[in-house]
């Protein structure tokens, strides 16, 4: 897909210069991630799948904004859920935090307080100032990122899921940082161009641990994953080949993993390094599993 003279998308970069200008979009329309883990009360876990499937297809029904909205227990703790909603821009993301508010139902069944409040990533490219008053929820943190390199699509890329979403933790070598990127967003530049279903691609540094980042994926289907390292495209390849130089390899990524089928070994290994590289550490989560609870991601829901 070749990008129009005037054509733009929603670049989540902070400080860009030269080529990746002509990618810079819109941020009030860059969609927002919401993502981390909620702490069930013991004795409230069957309510809580009560409630949630209750509130989730009841936001989900009312937004369409919405396009994805879903959770999963944490493989070590059964009062643990990972929760995940994707929605198109920040006004419908102020709609979704003043809910639930704690007087509803799923409320009373999370275990956080005010004074141990559960903590929830936002990723986007906003002024979270503009949000902040809005927040009328004491028990629960919401810790802003803000990425340095990547790109959000507003829409599905055309193309039918099940999608696949990657939230994964990667270390970066010493004084690396700006190099990665920069050359990061050289990357994207080219996914962006060429693979429609490569839906988000963002890397977010982590303000408390040095070195490290945040590195978001959401394809379309299993198809574009595959897509994304293209070995008979020389400029990709070597692209990615060197944006791949700055991470710390030494050090596998960590993270999770949703999707359909987590079966092929390309998920879980580096396509760009050789099988010396440390296997990634990640949590792996399967639509449509009893365990799952919301509502099946739709990345072309209210497509233009």
């Amino acid at each position: 897909m070749k990008l129009a003279k005037n054509e733009k998308i929603d670049n989540v970069g902070l400080q860009l210069s030269g080529e990746a200008k002509a990618f810079e979009g819109a941020t009030e329309i860059t969609p927002v991630i919401i993502y981390g883990k909620r702490r069930i009360k013991s004795d409230m876990l069957e309510e809580f799948k009560i409630q949630y499937q209750e509130f989730s297809k009841s936001i989900y029904e009312a937004n369409p904004d919405i396009k994805a909205i879903f959770a999963f227990p944490d493989k070590e703790d059964p009062f643990v859920y990972w929760h995940v909603i994707w929605v198109k821009n920040a006004n419908s993301f102020e709609n979704y935090w003043n809910r639930p508010t704690e007087s509803e139902p799923l409320w009373a069944t999370y275990k956080s307080t005010s004074e141990d409040p559960d903590t929830l990533t936002v990723y986007g490219g906003w002024d979270k100032g503009a949000l902040a008053e809005t927040q009328d929820i004491p028990s629960v943190r919401y810790d802003f990122k803000k990425s340095m390199a990547g790109f959000i699509k507003t829409d599905g890329g055309g193309e039918e899921g099940p999608a696949l979403f990657g939230f994964t933790m990667r270390y970066v070598k010493p004084d690396q940082m700006k190099a990665l990127g920069a050359s990061f967003q050289t990357v994207c530049n080219l996914w962006y161009e060429k693979i429609p279903g490569i839906l988000m691609a963002a890397v977010f540094p982590d303000e408390k641990t040095p070195n490290l980042v945040h590195d978001l994926r959401i394809f379309a289907n299993h198809s574009a994953f595959l897509a994304h390292v293209d070995k008979s495209d020389q400029e990709l390849t070597e692209a990615m080949g060197i944006w791949f130089e700055n991470y710390d390899t030494s050090i596998p990524f960590s993270g999770q993993l949703y999707a359909a089928n987590t079966k092929d070994d390309a998920l879980h290994t580096s396509s760009i390094k050789s099988s010396s590289t440390p296997r990634a550490q990640l949590e792996t989560f399967h639509f449509g599993e009893p365990d799952m609870l919301g509502v099946m991601p739709n990345m072309t829901r209210n497509d233009l």
